[in-house]
């Protein structure tokens, strides 16, 4: 799979972020995918940013409020759900890898939920299931691309790009590294799947290198209102972990389209409530500064 993703200049792109595992979720954005392909005459595209999987083992009794709706963790079905939405439509379902995901493909192991939540999945899943789920994260791009000015990573564009090449070029497996903690510390890969938060300068870099992209879109950070605009050039959007179904919000952009930065998505047009029945009249989306 090639490190960039590149989407097409038409037609309808929805962009999720960061399941971890919730298949309700999942299966919601299906539903939404699914009717976009009839009211664009099967003109559409759905994007996952990376986090498909890695969820919570928590009985609802101990579920804190902090990690939002409750849902038991189903990642291995996730997965191979995923896969089989893309075999069904392909070329139109997309992933981006996330921090999670490269940890079974050579990054470093994550511990949020578990010790080891690598060892943990792989060992629910069992040798088949593992090099199974593993055949799928090696599908996945780095980062994808749009002629509408949309940038897409997992984390936030920190990374020290200057050409769409240096991205292409990133080694993933983590081979050339005394450690996979050393990941971290490289300025393509680490940043693009582990930063949290970018420079309005740091983006305006990444964007220029990414092809002159005018807008980063990226998950990875928890924003319980369901999305928040960085400066001019930033946007982070919760879909699903960590937030309660009325704030949880996915994207909807016209691929067609010429967006000049965060502030031309607008609530109700391009952002909009992944449960529309337990919206507020107006999603959250403070202003953050960069």
């Amino acid at each position: 799979m090639a490190r960039v993703l590149r989407l097409p200049d038409r037609g309808r792109l929805l962009v999720c972020t960061d399941l971890q595992g919730c298949m309700r979720d999942y299966l919601r954005m299906v539903e939404i995918f699914e009717e976009a392909l009839l009211t664009y005459q099967g003109d559409a595209h759905l994007l996952f940013t990376g986090d498909l999987i890695h969820g919570p083992h928590i009985d609802p009794e101990d579920w804190p409020d902090f990690l939002g709706e409750y849902y038991r963790d189903a990642s291995g079905e996730v997965m191979i759900a995923y896969a089989g939405l893309a075999a069904q439509y392909p070329g139109r379902v997309h992933a981006l890898l996330g921090n999670h995901e490269h940890g079974h493909v050579g990054g470093p192991h994550t511990a949020k939920f578990a010790a080891d939540e690598v060892a943990l999945l792989e060992q629910i899943l069992g040798p088949a299931g593992t090099a199974r789920m593993r055949g799928i994260i090696h599908t996945f791009a780095l980062a994808a691309v749009s002629k509408c000015g949309a940038v897409f990573t997992h984390g936030a564009p920190a990374a020290q790009v200057d050409t769409i090449a240096d991205v292409e070029a990133a080694d993933l497996s983590g081979a050339a590294y005394d450690s996979p903690l050393d990941v971290l510390d490289t300025p393509i890969v680490g940043k693009i799947l582990w930063a949290r938060s970018a420079t309005g300068a740091e983006a305006r870099r990444f964007l220029r290198g990414m092809g002159n992209g005018t807008m980063a879109i990226y998950g990875h950070d928890v924003t319980p209102e369901g999305y928040e605009c960085v400066g001019d050039e930033q946007m982070v959007v919760s879909t699903s972990f960590g937030v309660y179904d009325s704030n949880k919000v996915y994207l909807s952009l016209d691929l067609a389209a010429k967006y000049r930065g965060v502030r031309d998505l607008r609530i109700g047009h391009e952002i909009l409530p992944l449960y529309p029945d337990k919206a507020p009249v107006r999603l959250g989306g403070k202003p953050r500064m960069s």
